[in-house]
C-alpha cells in the first residue's frame, strides 16, 4: 500500500470517529433539553361545562319542554319546546333565574291553575305555562304561556315586578278561563321609598288575542261621600303633622304622605277618576303650595303605566252589583 493510500485510510477512520462523537453529543443534548422541558402533570379540578347543561325535561302531550342553564356569563336559564324534532320555541336567557313547568313549586298557590294541559283561556284547549323567577331586587316573576292544540301558539308573556312570588296570581272570578291578578308598580319609588309606594291592583283576562285589563272585574262601587271625606281628612292631618316645623313648604320639598296619591290611584283603578281629583282637593293641606305641579307630575307618571290605555276605560264600565269573588279551585 502506498504512502498516500495509508494516509487516506487514516483520514477516513478519523472522520468516522468524529461523526460518531458528534451524533452522541446531539443525542445527549436533545435528551437533556427534553428532560428540562417536561413538566410533571398536576392534578386538575373537574372541568366546568363548556355549554348549556340540561336541568330538567318534561313531556306535555306531544311536546318536550327542556330547561337549560349556562353558567357562563350571567348564569342564564332558558327553555326550549319541541314537538318531535321540530323546535317550536326558545326563550331568551334569564340571568340567575329559576325556571319550572307550571308554577314555581308544587306547593305554590298558582299550581292548581298552571298544571300542564290546564285551559287558561276558557276555549277548552290545553295550555302550557313556564314560570321564571329572578330573585333580584325589584324583579321579576315571569309567566310564559302557550296553547298546545290544535296548533302550537304563544299566548303571551307576563312579567310581574316586585310582586310576591308566593302570592296567588291566577284566579277564577266567575268568568271563562282564568284571570291574572297583579300590582301596577308604576309609582314605585315616586317621592317615597319602596315600602310606602302604592301599587294598585290590576286584573287581566285573555281577550282578543292577548292579556287585557278586565274592566268589568276592576270596576267597583264608589265610596260614600262620608267615607271619601273621612279618608281625605286623615291624609290631610298626616301631611300637616309631617310639615309642622314649616307648614308653608312648597311641593316637592313639602312632605306629602304617599297615602294621598295611593288613594287617588285606588279610585282611578276602580273606575272613579272624578273622585280621585276630588280626594286630592280634600286631602291637600291648604298652607302647602305646589298642588298644581303635583297633579301635573302625577298625571305624567300615571301615563307611563303599561295598563293606562285600558285603565281609562274602566270609568265607562257599568258598576257591578256585587264584588266578584274567586271561584273554588277545580
Amino acid at each position: 500500500m502506498s504512502e498516500s493510500s495509508r494516509l487516506f485510510s487514516r483520514l477516513a477512520r478519523a472522520l468516522a470517529r468524529m461523526s460518531i462523537l458528534f451524533a452522541a453529543v446531539l443525542i445527549l443534548t436533545s435528551a437533556s433539553t427534553h428532560a428540562r422541558g417536561r413538566h410533571k402533570p398536576h392534578p386538575t379540578a373537574t372541568a366546568r361545562p363548556t355549554g348549556p347543561v340540561l336541568e330538567s325535561e318534561t313531556q306535555v302531550l306531544a311536546y318536550d319542554v327542556a330547561i337549560y342553564r349556562d353558567d357562563h356569563g350571567c348564569g342564564g336559564a332558558y327553555f326550549e319546546i319541541k314537538r318531535g324534532f321540530h323546535l317550536e320555541y326558545t326563550s331568551r336567557p334569564l340571568c340567575d333565574a329559576a325556571l319550572r313547568v307550571g308554577a314555581l313549586a308544587p306547593d305554590n298557590p298558582d299550581e292548581r291553575f298552571l298544571a300542564p294541559g290546564h285551559d287558561l283561556t276558557g276555549n277548552g284547549r290545553p295550555d302550557l305555562v313556564v314560570t321564571g323567577y329572578t330573585p333580584d331586587a325589584s324583579c321579576c316573576l315571569t309567566f310564559y304561556m302557550f296553547e298546545l292544540e290544535p296548533k302550537f301558539r304563544a299566548l303571551g308573556k307576563i312579567q310581574l315586578r316586585n310582586d310576591d312570588p308566593q302570592s296567588p296570581h291566577f284566579v277564577r272570578l266567575g268568568k271563562d278561563g282564568v284571570q291574572i291578578v297583579l300590582h301596577d308598580w308604576t309609582f314605585s319609588g315616586w317621592h317615597t321609598d319602596f315600602a310606602d309606594s302604592p301599587a294598585p291592583l290590576v286584573i287581566l283576562e285573555y281577550r282578543d288575542g292577548g292579556w287585557r285589563v278586565a274592566s268589568d272585574l276592576m270596576r267597583q262601587p264608589a265610596p260614600s261621600a262620608a267615607r271619601l271625606e273621612s279618608s281625605a281628612n286623615n291624609t290631610r292631618v298626616d301631611a300637616m303633622a309631617a310639615n309642622y316645623d314649616d307648614p308653608f313648604r312648597v311641593w316637592p320639598d313639602a312632605k306629602i304622605p304617599s297615602e294621598l296619591w295611593g288613594g287617588m290611584l285606588n279610585l282611578i283603578y276602580t273606575g272613579h277618576p272624578e273622585l280621585a281629583w276630588k280626594f286630592a282637593d280634600l286631602a291637600w293641606p291648604a298652607r302647602i303650595r305646589g298642588k298644581d305641579r303635583f297633579l301635573a307630575e302625577f298625571r305624567a307618571r300615571l301615563a307611563r303605566s303599561p295598563y293606562w290605555t285600558e285603565i281609562k276605560t274602566i270609568a265607562a264600565t257599568p258598576t257591578p252589583t256585587t264584588t266578584p269573588t274567586p271561584a273554588p279551585a277545580l
